[in-house]
């Protein structure tokens, strides 16, 4: 079932507003094995609109509309897809009587433009709204000698909501059976797109099976989906995911939603660990992320922003020699910040970060995106020198990405 889904409306050609209704109704379809062929925006002109359904209509069998079914001079919807299929409107005095009675409620006068939205494509099925004024429709048409479902919906995306709750989705249960998709994404940290799609190459050749990488915040995204039953579809999700477990190893840190604190936060939960963190490049941004998670508070103790020399001997107990000899971008004064700040906070791990975020104070030693992250425990103290690129902004995530991942590796190792 080809698929297009139009939104209309010139505020989504603008910046102040997103076309979320199209995701919603993308994410009804692929439960069912349905994906989106097309996707597009049209703004509030007629023309516009009539040119684009037909030609979406001449290459794909379902058509989705949302947006202009209002009662403004600019919502254009319903005009335009009469004029596209030659079908007729009349005005329904049922729904203009519900929308009379829902103004009368609420003890508002109905505008005399409200009566636009009462008008209904005969001989076609008419869609009650329970949030709203606009009522929507299915209408089944013939174009090119073909028969198309077209469905039209109101912009507001809590109507929206109710009409593929109450319409939509029973009736695509209806023409897919138990036929539906399943997703499931694998997150991959600490490796290059490049390389995990190397890897890649052998599972490619094995399944031929759609799959997509995507490179997102300092992490490799594979994108695996199944068709099939649900059970059948479940099935085949979970042995792909094993069988990528095993080439990547402790480079897949999670699935889905997870977020490298998230999952760090539950490994250091089921230790029952506790973790302290000072930082000077960083400025306060991988303690931010770290409380960012709900439930923090059972193993995050607390952190240090020690961006002056003075700070990081009086507050993480670094070494003022490793200072004089190293300087405060060192090896040295990373261990020594996770060290100290373990101690000072009587943590189970501590985690040190210094470097130079730019755009300035770099040099040809030390050249901006210098970064030195280490983490401590008890026993042991690991150190990672990376040079990051960007700005500063972005040298300050990718710094708090690798830190949250080194410490993942070290919680999850039981050092």
């Amino acid at each position: 079932m080809k698929t297009s889904i139009l939104a209309i409306g010139t505020e989504l050609l603008g910046t102040s507003r997103l076309d979320t209704n199209s995701l919603k109704i993308t994410s009804l379809l692929e439960q069912y094995g349905i994906g989106i062929n097309r996707k597009s925006v049209v703004g509030d002109s007629l023309d516009e609109i009539i040119r684009e359904l037909r030609f979406a209509a001449s290459g794909h069998d379902l058509l989705i509309l949302t947006g202009g079914l209002g009662p403004t001079e600019d919502d254009l919807t319903k005009e335009s897809v009469a004029r596209a299929f030659q079908l007729e409107l009349e005005e329904s005095s049922e729904i203009l009587r519900s929308i009379e009675e829902r103004f009368a409620r609420r003890g508002l006068r109905m505008s005399p433009l409200n009566a636009r939205q009462a008008q209904i494509f005969a001989g076609h099925e008419t869609l009650i709204n329970n949030r709203g004024t606009a009522p929507g429709f299915h209408l089944t048409v013939t174009f090119e000698g073909s028969e198309r479902h077209i469905w039209v919906f109101p912009g507001v995306p809590y109507e929206l909501e109710g009409m593929l709750e109450n319409d939509f989705g029973p009736w695509i249960r209806s023409q897919r059976g138990e036929v539906s998709r399943v997703r499931r994404i694998l997150k991959i940290i600490g490796m290059p797109e490049s390389t995990v799609d190397e890897q890649l190459g052998p599972f490619y050749k094995k399944h031929g099976i759609p799959f997509t990488i995507l490179a997102s915040h300092g992490e490799v995204q594979i994108h695996l989906q199944a068709d099939g039953d649900r059970a059948e579809s479940g099935r085949t999700i979970a042995a792909m995911e094993a069988e990528l477990r095993e080439t990547f190893g402790e480079r897949m840190f999670g699935v889905d939603d997870d977020s490298i604190e998230e999952v760090v936060g539950r490994l250091l939960t089921n230790a029952g660990a506790t973790l302290s963190t000072a930082e000077s490049c960083t400025g306060g941004l991988l303690a931010s992320r770290l409380t960012d998670v709900a439930g923090s508070s059972r193993y995050f103790v607390g952190g240090a922003v020690a961006y002056s020399a003075q700070l990081k001997l009086s507050i993480t107990g670094v070494d003022p020699a490793n200072i004089a000899a190293h300087g405060e971008v060192s090896e040295q004064v990373a261990r020594d910040m996770a060290s100290g700040v373990r101690r000072r906070f009587n943590t189970t791990y501590g985690v040190g970060i210094t470097g130079i975020a730019g755009p300035g104070g770099g040099s040809d030693e030390k050249p901006v995106g210098t970064v030195h992250i280490s983490v401590a425990s008890e026993s042991e103290v690991k150190h990672r020198k990376a040079l990051f690129s960007g700005s500063r902004e972005l040298i300050k995530y990718h710094s708090t990405q690798a830190a949250l991942d080194m410490l993942r590796l070290f919680v999850l190792r039981g050092r």
